[in-house]
């Protein structure tokens, strides 16, 4: 008995070792999880229609990115394209790049740590790039509408932006209600999501607490996607009075990537003059 004892009282503190190693593990490396690209890839080069420009971001230092402007239509917004975690500047650039030949001004972020820029990811860091690219593309071209477009989990820097008013129009292309939720999903044993993730990027809580009305919006989203649940994606067009849904028939992550139908679509919402009647609709509603 004594034996069985003594060993009981040396497994109880083993067992809890064991319980706790992996869940230390996802609470320090969770950067390396959410930002698995970060301080890989080439680095923010121009090319074709596309220059390069920097922005000297507080924390991290001068950040490159990408623009392009080929000055074919005054009227059409200028598109911030704020791209996904396994993304970087030149590919958010080629998917967009027919819109870019269309004449579409388009900003296409960088963020620390991403492309050879100095700093690192993390929530904080993108929304402070989203805030200084907008205010890059607001004084670059002026009196232009600014549509954010973001993906996944661009997503979460995009909803910032939009609620705290410095959005015109919104894009969210596979995004989450949250990034809680999201891990919650793929890692369902960890316990305490809520308090390991240092980065809760909570777009659903964002939107549902921001003054209304919120400017019209575009949601894209695949028939299934194995990152992203295409119910969260429901979920924040829901939250958004004035919102807009494509479908895609397609199955993945990130629609405009995936499905190049999903860009003609874009480019004539973004034409289109659905600010009035946004406002009639939020009026009514």
């Amino acid at each position: 008995m004594r034996l069985l004892a003594k060993a009981t009282i040396v497994a109880i503190p083993v067992l809890g070792l064991l319980a706790a190693a992996p869940v230390a593990t996802m609470y320090l490396r969770q950067d390396e999880y959410l930002f698995p690209v970060r301080h890989s890839g080439e680095p923010v080069l121009p090319g074709g229609i596309w220059q390069r420009e920097y922005l000297d971001l507080p924390g991290a230092g001068r950040i490159a990115f990408r623009f392009a402007d080929v000055r074919r239509d005054s009227t059409a917004p200028v598109l911030l394209f704020l791209h996904g975690n396994g993304s970087s500047a030149r590919l958010a650039s080629g998917d967009v790049q027919a819109l870019a030949d269309a004449g579409i001004p388009i900003v296409a972020a960088e963020y620390p740590g991403y492309s050879d820029n100095p700093g690192s990811p993390s929530e904080a860091s993108l929304n402070a790039t989203a805030e200084a690219s907008a205010a890059w593309a607001r004084a670059r071209w002026p009196g232009r509408r600014l549509a954010v477009l973001g993906e996944s989990i661009g997503s979460a820097p995009a909803v910032h932006l939009t609620t705290t008013s410095r959005a015109d129009l919104l894009i969210l292309d596979s995004g989450f209600t949250s990034m809680t939720d999201t891990i919650r999903l793929h890692v369902p044993w960890l316990p305490a999501v809520q308090w390991l993730n240092r980065h809760p990027m909570d777009n659903l809580g964002r939107l549902r607490a921001a003054p209304k009305p919120l400017p019209p919006t575009l949601v894209l989203l695949f028939a299934s996607d194995p990152v992203v649940p295409v119910a969260m994606g429901e979920a924040l067009a829901a939250a958004i009075p004035c919102s807009t849904v494509y479908r895609s028939a397609l199955t993945g992550h990130a629609v405009l990537r995936g499905d190049p139908a999903s860009r003609e679509v874009l480019r004539r919402w973004l034409l289109e003059p659905h600010d009035r009647a946004c406002a009639a609709t939020a009026s009514a509603g």
